[in-house]
């Protein structure tokens, strides 16, 4: 009986083994999927506004904002661990988008706020630079 017994935490130990290893895996391969999903998603809205951008709105401000926020978000976790991101200014960010996207096109100050923020929410103090 007691080797019948040893013979089950054996097994039991081999199965927990794998299942960690796998998990750890996955662990891994979603990073690697969120960083890239943050970093096309932020391509896309960058190209977006740069073609939409009106007069009075500086492109290279638009590019410069976009490569510090994709930059931050590619070091997620650690960019947010560390304090080098705020996920909660991020999401105010997307709400103020869709709100002043609400009549599909956007004006200078629109947009200029839009990057004022998105630098705050990566830690760049007094807008874009």
């Amino acid at each position: 009986m007691a080797a019948e017994k040893g013979t089950w935490r054996r097994h039991r130990v081999k199965v927990l083994t794998v299942l960690l290893l796998l998990t750890v895996c996955l662990a891994v391969l979603q990073w690697f999927i969120i960083k890239e999903l943050f970093g096309f998603g932020a391509d896309m809205v960058k190209d977006a506004l740069i073609r939409q951008a009106p007069e009075g709105v500086d492109r290279y401000d638009v590019e410069a904002t976009f490569n510090r926020v994709k930059t931050a978000g590619q070091q997620l976790p650690f960019s947010f661990l560390t304090g080098k991101i705020s996920l909660r200014k991020i999401r105010a960010v997307g709400r103020y988008a869709i709100e002043a996207n609400a009549d599909e096109s956007w004006d200078a100050d629109e947009i200029n706020t839009l990057l004022r923020m998105m630098d705050a929410s990566v830690g760049v103090k007094g807008g874009t630079q």
